[in-house]
């Protein structure tokens, strides 16, 4: 399958280098000029193509360069199209937010449904990837599996035949023996045929004879009956059930890790403040909101990160907890978000007025949901990213703040110190009070 680049990559820069980038005039003029840059470089390339189309009066010759020309104006043309993604901040913040990178290299944009409940968002979820790139994920998968065939594949049979015949009630059982006999005198004619052209490796022909009756007898023997065939057609469920999960976590992967782009070194200073500590939590910033499932969300605001980034430039995140009801237990996440506006999630109580309905549904249904929350808490310490809305008044999510991340994922690292500090100091003090009892 033939690489994508994304759009950085194909205007001249990188990602890391526009993330690292503080002012967002600077992050235009910059791709601004790289993609000029691109441009003149493969404009000079197509005058020389020219002058030697103009030189030469080889037919052949002629279509190469014509090729080259073309090539390389299409090149002109995609510059310009992935610029037209990440020229200024509203369109650097959608495109990240939505376009993921396979290895790097591979583009894809996820579409989520905001309005679906957890179970369909999880049953559509390959429904959201484009085709090239969940056939470039499945080949990943499977070449790391081994290379093995199954039963129906060894007799040369269909599985799908053979389900239906089972389930109008014709009888399956005497064709396979068949198969299967058919099978082993084939390739025992072929043996003969091989072993008369060449003698000396009548050994290795017969070892090899024996391997393939004994795998053909094997696989027989694994679908032999009907009984049996029910007891392997559940094994091949059973496999194709964790290679679709392996696809599926690939996909979230894909969809949330910003693990990446954590780098410790962009924050110089951390500051953490823990609400809960000095105050009664019913005090604490707090609202109850809904998703369209009806499934509600309590939000409280319980701690704020504060971190200075390698820039000196300070800003604050987040720390809230979220609770909800899920199999008829309360579910209580931890998760942290950069200027979320609990004020707009309001509704009027007598009247039913959203303060903001398109935010709130937004952070109801997409924000906030099943499939963000475990993900995100599972690749970057909870981190949700920022919610931010684009040029047509639409919201979405920015998860690609590295500043944000890396004081989120550096807290986490602190935290975890001092708790294993901690344990270590009981552990300590116990072995400590125990040799003193002796």
């Amino acid at each position: 399958m033939e690489e994508k680049r994304n759009a950085y990559e194909i205007v001249g820069t990188n990602k890391i280098a526009i993330d690292r980038i503080k002012e967002e005039l600077e992050k235009d003029s910059f791709i601004k000029e790289k993609a000029m840059e691109t441009i003149k470089r493969i404009s000079r390339k197509i005058e020389i193509e020219k002058q030697k189309l103009e030189a030469t009066s080889s037919l052949s010759e002629k279509i190469l360069i014509n090729r080259e020309i073309e090539k390389s104006e299409k090149e002109i043309e995609d510059i310009q199209k992935a610029y037209e993604k990440i020229y200024d901040r509203e369109h650097r913040g959608k495109y990240n937010a939505f376009l993921d990178i396979v290895d790097k290299s591979k583009e894809t944009m996820l579409y989520r449904n905001s309005s679906k409940s957890q179970e369909n968002e999880e049953k559509n979820l390959l429904d959201e990837v484009p085709d090239e790139v969940l056939e470039e994920i499945k080949n990943r998968i499977r070449r790391n599996r081994p290379k093995k065939k199954n039963a129906y594949e060894i007799l040369k049979i269909s599985k799908e035949r053979c389900d239906d015949r089972t389930r109008k009630s014709e009888s399956i059982d005497d064709f396979l023996l068949q198969r299967k006999e058919g099978l082993i005198e084939f390739a025992k004619v072929e043996f003969e045929k091989k072993v008369n052209v060449d003698k000396k490796n009548e050994f290795g022909a017969k070892q090899k004879l024996k391997l393939e009756i004994r795998t053909i007898e094997g696989a027989y023997r694994e679908i032999a009956t009907k009984e049996k065939r029910e007891i392997y057609n559940q094994k091949l469920a059973d496999i194709e059930r964790k290679e679709q999960k392996a696809i599926e976590d690939e996909i979230f992967k894909i969809k949330y890790d910003r693990s990446g782009n954590y780098e410790p070194s962009s924050i110089v200073t951390l500051k953490y403040q823990d609400f809960t500590k000095d105050n009664d939590k019913s005090k604490l910033p707090s609202v109850i909101i809904s998703r369209d499932d009806g499934q509600e969300i309590l939000i409280q605001k319980v701690g704020r990160i504060g971190y200075e980034d390698s820039l000196g430039v300070t800003d604050e995140i987040g720390e809230y907890e979220i609770t909800r009801i899920i199999k008829d237990e309360e579910k209580t996440d931890k998760v942290y978000i950069p200027g979320l506006n609990i004020s707009e999630l309001f509704v009027d109580e007598k009247t039913g007025a959203f303060q903001n309905q398109a935010y709130y549904k937004f952070i109801a249904n997409e924000m906030l949901s099943e499939e963000a929350i475990r993900e995100c808490s599972k690749y970057n310490n909870g981190y949700l990213g920022e919610p931010l809305k684009d040029n047509n008044g639409n919201y979405f999510r920015y998860l690609d703040g590295r500043e944000e991340l890396s004081a989120v994922m550096k807290f986490y690292e602190e935290r975890n110190k001092e708790q294993n500090r901690q344990e270590s100091g009981q552990e300590g003090k116990q072995e400590k009070e125990g040799d003193e009892r002796e």
